[in-house]
């Protein structure tokens, strides 16, 4: 049997469904993933991928151009959608290829936007879950699935050289502004004052939102490693620490423990740690979550969701490092 994955972005979603890749190899299924540059280049050294179709977003902006794209997939015995919208469907109609989609609960994560309407939503969802329930759908059964990005020793070794023996990760940056905790500067000094190294991993991007210096002894690496670079320098971190961006869900997929911290967002929507990956913050404020996607302007002006103390960030971190040691 031969499928196609699609899961198109951001990055994040893209780390988070890499998850399916094991059980489908383990049932003996040939694999092709479809997604955008630059996101092709998490499957550079994956065996069990057999062809990374990668693709540029502007390629598929129209109608015509997904159903010229669509015709070129030959050969599928089966699309597994993995992304659940407008352009992988067209993709799945125009292709004539037996499409199984899975269940992105979009209503109820905007419903769950709502104050009023939350009392009355108890079940919990996580997309890792809906990913596996999506491989339920053809037969293949796994209790427990999680995201996995093959790293090769040589890849680890070369940025191992140029790293302390022990440190932290730090994921500052996020794409929104209310979900970019704002003291991860006074976490980082208190890793220092316990003689824990600490690295900063993202984009160039990820420092708009820094609200003061970081300090002395830290590496920031912020735009400066290509994102093989950047898994293979979380890889051997002890413990990330990191906002609900793709840096959190970057360390679930090389194996690295993980303290999530929310703001504007909320564990509901479904990218939360599983307890084997690590732990997450939450102040659980009533406004919580104000925004399905954190990009909103705090309505009381002050984001206190993010309030929280850089003591308890760092002693829970701390507590998660040594409990995986």
């Amino acid at each position: 049997m031969k499928i196609l994955v699609i899961r198109f972005s951001s990055l994040g979603d893209v780390l988070l469904a890499t998850s399916v890749i094991k059980p489908l190899h383990e049932n003996g299924i040939t694999i092709d993933f479809l997604t955008f540059t630059p996101f092709d280049q998490l499957f550079e050294k994956d065996s069990r991928v057999k062809n990374v179709i990668k693709i540029n977003k502007k390629d598929l902006k129209n109608i015509s151009a997904i159903r010229e794209f669509s015709k070129s997939l030959k050969g599928y015995d089966l699309i597994l959608d993995l992304h659940s919208n407008l352009r992988s469907l067209l993709i799945g109609y125009f292709s004539g290829i037996t499409v199984v989609r899975y269940k992105k609960n979009s209503i109820k994560r905007r419903l769950y936007t709502k104050p009023f309407l939350r009392r009355f939503i108890k079940d919990r969802f996580n997309v890792v879950d809906a990913y596996s329930e999506t491989l339920s759908k053809i037969g293949i059964k796994s209790k427990k699935i999680r995201p996995e990005v093959v790293l090769e020793k040589e890849e680890i070794e070369s940025m191992r050289r140029y790293l302390p023996d022990n440190f932290v990760v730090i994921g500052a940056g996020a794409r929104y502004k209310n979900k970019s905790y704002p003291y991860f500067q006074e976490v980082s000094s208190l890793f220092l004052k316990k003689g824990i190294n600490v690295v900063l991993i993202g984009s160039d991007s990820d420092k708009k939102f820094d609200t003061k210096p970081f300090p002395e002894g830290v590496i920031d690496l912020r735009g400066k490693l290509s994102l093989r670079e950047s898994l293979s320098v979380i890889s051997v971190a002890k413990v990330t620490v990191s906002n609900d961006s793709a840096v959190a869900h970057m360390a679930r997929a090389v194996k690295t423990p993980l303290l999530m911290i929310y703001g504007a967002t909320h564990p509901y929507f479904g990218f939360y740690p599983f307890e084997d990956e690590g732990d997450y913050i939450l102040k659980g404020l009533p406004c919580q979550p104000c925004d399905l996607h954190g990009k909103k302007e705090c309505r009381f002006k002050n984001a206190e969701c993010l309030n929280i103390d850089p003591e308890v960030v760092y002693l829970k971190a701390l507590n998660i490092m040594k409990n995986s040691l």
